[in-house]
């Protein structure tokens, strides 16, 4: 949910800066996740009147324009189809600034000079709109400054809005929890409207067939609308909550429900094919085209609105593109109406459309607020189209709301809170939340109905709690103290590598931590092994010095059941004996075995078989979701691996453990007939590695640039040390390297291999050229080239 603090302020007086307003809803539970500020880095934009405009010869688009800025007449080069002799427009003349750092100089194209710049609205960040140039009212003043045709300076609040607040899903909304928190009072937006003497009810019929799933639906009916661009200052604020500019009409209809938080539809009316509305359930099968231009097919679960004969819209979701309003339209039908949640979060679902009304009516709208919305709506209609709007409001209500009365004891939110809260401080915190209540001995409530989530004396109480301030609650022990035991460093560790690997498609195994003393004996590691002196049976001989003693056999046991496609782990105690006499020492290790095939990237590719790299990845992306620092790996033996695909594994520059591929005298001695990959770790080193708290950085601005290079070198070489080589060689430019391809074979000469890395070059603060680029690719080549002899594979 998007919050403009302009908007904001025509709405209440508050004079916090933005660093509060964002503090203190995020501590009363609207949290802020981001704060984003419009409008900087321009200067220098004012308005000017196009004199003249004539083709510059030798190009098909370009115009050479003659401009009055009010204090002299320029020449400018323009290149936008819609420029036109006597228009106002947005002009930036030599030395203005344009966000992105972009200075306005002198230019000289096709051999005529230009001294400025007539702009888009995207190129001073207000619109998307970047194909035309934007014009102003005819009567706007050359020279007038930017500022005082459009309020662009803004700050943007992004907001987390929990489900069950739907009522915070606008201005107003936003509003009223600044006014509850001390901000300030807010005030409803003008509403007085100008109406002509025809009657709308003579002129629209509204039934609704369904009131379960439509409890009201309300309609005006607004005569002679001229359809055509917003304002400037509507598109504006349009496009900075992240909606994009249609018409006056489309707009309105967008920021009366950003406002108000009431999704509004408007229809052509004369494209009705009878002068009525009838709401109703979709018949199964029954098809339609949407606004977007896709023919849905519809089932029993979709409320629509028709005109009595077909439909115009699906309820709630979204219109019908026969309905639309254009540039023809002059008779408009608006709608604002309460949709019941459960019908159109099903209907959402059911066609896989989600939109800023289903949004909205999925969470709860405020069934009493449609009128006001309504009329807030022809108010701007009237104003910004020339629209007349005919007297009174269509207001079909089958179903009013009913609140809820509730009884809220002042004894029970001091035993919940632990804090005394004066009674009349509880209720002044009510009354600036728009939430009625009288006091008696204790205080009556009645529900409002832009809260849907408020129906028990517990959800009162958590409304004081959250307004009077956590941080305001002294902490106190209750008597017999605390049940909860803090988690220990390990158990937030292992609940961590739990979370991260059933995240990733892995099964967690529990199996006895006592191993078979023949299979170890087999494996040879009997004598490192913690023998029993009266062990039960020989499967159970041994308390197990590695994982993999306890894990081949569960390997073993699921390719049994024909479950090839295996992907387990176990975070579990080993023992090493430490000889003869001696107490065995105990640790824990972390153990993945993988084998079969592994899912596809996505549904176009065709499932592959796991190897080394499949594990190999699976580690990286451990390590990087620790933040444990780089994983490599390096050749080196192990007892169950085979002797060319066995590694030692390192993190942050410590050795973890070993990961490979069973060798075959281990799996046919544990009876395992397909490749499988295990990698245990040493679970006490990485403890020591992994961080007790995570670091952030803030996501990259600037676009990266992908190259891919394919080497073939000696087979001798490690892949780590050409990737250490690619980032040294690269300068800083390196943002990220990766291995995505390893060949031998056919045009490869014997003892060699072909290696192919991707890198992606990126700065922090600028976008690289294509020439920076090409030269650090350049760089790496020749550096490869030098210290590996590599050759680039054609």
């Amino acid at each position: 949910m998007k919050i403009s603090l302009n908007l904001l302020r025509t709405i209440i007086d508050c004079d916090w800066p933005t660093e509060k307003i964002a503090e203190r809803l995020t501590l009363s539970g609207s949290e802020v996740e981001a704060i984003e500020k419009k409008g900087e880095g321009i200067s220098g934009i004012i308005s000017a009147k196009v004199l003249s405009v004539e083709n510059v010869k030798g190009s098909d688009k370009l115009t050479q324009c003659q401009v009055d800025t009010g204090s002299k007449k320029l020449q400018v080069i323009c290149g936008a189809p819609n420029v036109a002799a006597g228009q106002a427009v947005l002009f930036a003349s030599i030395g203005a600034n344009l966000p992105g750092g972009m200075k306005i100089e002198k230019a000289k194209i096709h051999g005529v000079e230009s001294f400025g710049m007539i702009l888009s609205e995207a190129e001073l960040g207000l619109t998307p709109e970047a194909d035309t140039i934007s014009v102003l009212p005819a009567d706007t003043r050359p020279g007038t400054p930017l500022e005082k045709i459009v309020n662009y300076n803004d700050t943007i609040f992004e907001l987390e809005i929990t489900p069950n607040r739907p009522d915070c899903l606008s201005h107003i909304g936003i509003a009223r929890e600044l006014q509850a928190l001390g901000a300030g009072r807010y005030r409803i937006p003008d509403m007085s409207l100008a109406e002509i003497s025809e009657q709308a009810s003579k002129v629209v019929k509204i039934e609704i067939a369904d009131p379960i799933g439509c409890p009201r639906y309300t309609g005006r009916v607004i005569y002679g609308v001229k359809v055509g661009p917003s304002p400037l200052w509507l598109k504006t604020i349009v496009s900075y909550l992240g909606m994009r500019p249609i018409n006056n009409v489309v707009d309105i209809t967008n920021f009366v429900m950003m406002e108000f938080g009431q999704p509004l539809h408007a229809f052509d009316f004369d494209l009705f094919k009878k002068p009525e509305v009838l709401v109703r359930r979709a018949i199964d099968g029954e098809r339609f085209i949407t606004l977007d231009k896709i023919d849905r097919k519809l089932n029993s679960r979709h409320l629509l609105i028709t005109d009595g004969v077909e439909p115009v819209a699906i309820a709630g979701i979204m219109g019908g593109l026969k309905s639309e309003v254009s540039e023809k339209t002059s008779k408009v039908l608006l709608e604002s109406a309460f949709f019941d949640p459960v019908v159109i979060r099903r209907g959402s679902k059911a066609l896989g459309l989600s939109t800023e009304s289903s949004r909205r009516f999925e969470r709860g709208a405020d069934p009493n607020i449609s009128s006001v919305a309504n009329d807030r709506a022809c108010k701007l209609i009237g104003e910004l189209a020339q629209g007349k709007v005919l007297q009174g409001i269509v207001d079909a209500h089958p179903k009013p709301f009913v609140p809820v009365q509730i009884e809220l004891r002042p004894s029970r939110v001091e035993r919940l809170l632990g804090a005394k809260i004066d009674k009349e401080k509880i209720s002044q915190i009510l009354t600036d939340l728009e939430i009625k209540n009288r006091s008696n001995e204790n205080i009556m409530v009645e529900q409002p109905s832009f809260r849907p989530d408020l129906v028990r004396e517990v959800d009162l109480i958590e409304e004081i709690a959250r307004v009077y301030g956590f941080e305001n609650i002294a902490p106190f022990f209750r008597p017999g103290g605390s049940l909860a035991t803090p988690m220990t460093r390990q158990e937030r560790l292992v609940n961590k590598l739990r979370a991260f690997l059933v995240g990733y498609g892995a099964n967690e195994i529990f199996p006895l931590t006592l191993g078979d003393q023949r299979l170890a004996d087999k494996l040879g590691i009997l004598a490192e092994s913690v023998r029993l002196v009266n062990p039960i049976s020989e499967e159970m001989g041994v308390a197990r010095p590695n994982l993999i003693l306890t894990l081949l056999p569960i390997i073993r046991r699921n390719l049994g059941f024909r479950e090839t496609n295996l992907t387990l782990f176990e975070i579990g105690n080993v023992y090493q004996s430490t000889g003869q006499g001696k107490l065995p020492v105990q640790g824990t290790h972390l153990a993945i075995a993988l084998t079969g095939l592994e899912l596809p990237d996505f549904w176009g590719q065709h499932w592959r078989q796991r190897d080394l790299f499949s594990l190999k990845g699976m580690l990286e992306d451990l390590a990087n979701y620790l933040q444990a620092g780089p994983l490599t790996i390096s050749p080196a033996p192990y007892f169950a691996f085979d002797k060319d695909h066995s590694f030692e594994v390192y993190l942050g520059g410590k050795k973890l453990g070993f990961m490979g591929k069973l060798a075959d005298k281990v799996s046919d001695t544990a009876d395992i007939k397909v490749p499988a990959f295990v990698a245990e770790l040493n679970f006490e080193e990485l403890m020591e590695i992994v961080p007790d708290s995570i670091s952030a950085k803030e996501l990259a601005k600037y676009p990266s640039a992908d190259r891919d290079i394919a080497i073939v070198v000696d087979d001798a070489i490690m892949a780590r040390d050409i990737e250490e080589e690619i980032k040294k060689a690269g300068a800083g430019l390196v943002d990220t390297v990766w291995i995505f391809d390893l060949y031998r074979g056919k045009n490869i000469p014997s003892g060699k291999k072909s290696l192919a890395f991707g890198i992606k070059y990126r700065l922090t603060d600028r976008t690289l050229t294509d020439e920076e680029v090409n030269e650090a690719q350049a760089r790496i080549i020749a550096a490869l080239e030098s210290r590996f002899r590599a050759e680039l594979r054609k």
